[in-house]
């Protein structure tokens, strides 16, 4: 399983991972100390949503019609670029918020492109018996670095404050080197652009009730409970902590999906009974943010998220395989496009609802109903997409029979 391509997508997933959680860290925190405003937090998610919302079509078929590894050198690229505007702008005598999110919204586009291209990638370089696996090990590699990530963030944070962000510029030269060990992968359709082609993957979608459903859970249940958002101001205002706490409560669901990740990548056999398994971790994700709201302690508030992130990383698993595998390659650039933008709604629009309910009425109560609603969508979904919830084993499309 382990080659050259496979390691050269770790290293260069594990730098734009570690880049992006150290700065969703220190961006929240920075922001909220200049402004003091908990809705300016909700804008960090929608200045980078709406330019994936804007370009995911054209992105997802790109990734199906040029070099996978040349959209993912650029991507690189641009976000390299980015790290440098912000590190600018953070080192102004007045931070312009309005600046910050125009970079954000660069970054946003850079993604737009980065995320279909990563994800139809793996298939290539890695067989399907073994894809499962490959998928645990970089989710657990990609969930290690979210774990440094907010640890490295709280420490830079407090030896260095607003200058960490040159530091990460180093980060950016490791994800083109990872990158550029990838090989020049053959590309399986002709490159003409039309709307037929553009929309191929949503329509492929339409008629898969099993992919449609992980997409559509995935979307839903964190855009529900995603609390991430509001941690800068849950440990100024509920636990009374500095940027050290902010940092290791942001790693905590990072490590849960660790350990989970780590122990899956150890079993030899596939996974079996998939749908069943996929509705249990996200009952235990729901009760983890409600677990989470009632945390008046630093302890019980780091169990509750360590719970969150193995939960979730259970969920992770069984959907990107069901996708990557149930997924023509052919499509799976497009395909991979529209996991993308649902991916990227799910957080941005998450933390954009969970900013904008604390904003209202604090972060106590905007977890409390995070938690209720997310319960009710995974009881709802198992209704809606019972193929998906019933699903034993994961097959290709080949040998499966799209609902």
């Amino acid at each position: 399983m382990w080659s050259k391509a496979l390691i050269g997508l770790i290293i260069g997933r594990i730098a734009t991972t570690l880049i992006g959680s150290t700065m969703s860290v220190s961006i929240g925190w920075h922001l909220y100390e200049s402004t003091g405003e908990a809705f300016d937090l909700a804008l960090v998610g929608i200045f980078q949503i709406v330019p994936v919302i804007s370009l995911f079509l054209v992105a997802g078929w790109a990734a199906d019609n040029f070099s996978r590894k040349s959209i993912l050198l650029l991507s690189a690229s641009l976000q390299l670029f980015v790290v440098l505007a912000v590190a600018i702008l953070m080192n102004q005598p007045e931070l312009n918020k309005w600046a910050l999110f125009l970079s954000l919204s660069v970054l946003g586009a850079g993604r737009a492109f980065f995320a279909p291209a990563i994800q139809s990638v793996l298939p290539n370089i890695v067989s399907t018996d073994h894809l499962g696996r490959a998928v645990a090990a970089i989710s657990s590699m990609w969930n290690i670095a979210l774990t440094v990530g907010p640890f490295l963030a709280g420490v830079l944070l407090a030896m260095l404050d607003r200058q960490l962000y040159w530091v990460l510029i180093i980060f950016g030269l490791f994800t083109l080197g990872g990158f550029s060990l990838l090989p020049a992968l053959k590309i399986h359709s002709e490159r003409k652009l039309d709307l037929k082609d553009i929309f191929s993957g949503v329509h492929y979608l339409m008629h898969n009730n099993v992919v449609r459903g992980a997409l559509f859970t995935d979307l839903v249940v964190i855009l529900c409970g995603s609390v991430m958002a509001i941690l800068p101001v849950f440990v100024k205002d509920v636990l009374h902590e500095g940027p050290e706490t902010l940092g290791l409560l942001r790693a905590m669901p990072a490590v849960g999906a660790t350990l989970i990740g780590l122990t899956m990548v150890r079993r030899k056999r596939a996974i079996e009974r998939n749908g069943p398994l996929l509705f249990w971790s996200l009952i235990i994700f729901s009760f983890s943010i409600i677990g989470f709201a009632f945390s008046q302690n630093l302890y019980v508030a780091c169990f509750a998220l360590l719970i969150y992130g193995g939960s979730d990383m259970i969920s992770v698993v069984i959907r990107s395989s069901v996708v990557q595998i149930m997924t023509p390659d052919a499509l799976r650039g497009r395909v991979s496009a529209v996991n993308s933008l649902f991916i990227a709604s799910s957080n941005e629009l998450g933390d954009f609802r969970s900013g904008s309910v604390t904003a209202a009425i604090g972060p106590v109560a905007c977890a409390v109903t995070g938690g209720v609603m997310s319960l009710g969508v995974v009881l709802l979904f198992r209704k809606t997409f019972r193929p998906l919830f019933e699903l034993q084993k994961i097959e290709p499309p080949e040998l499966s029979k799209p609902e």
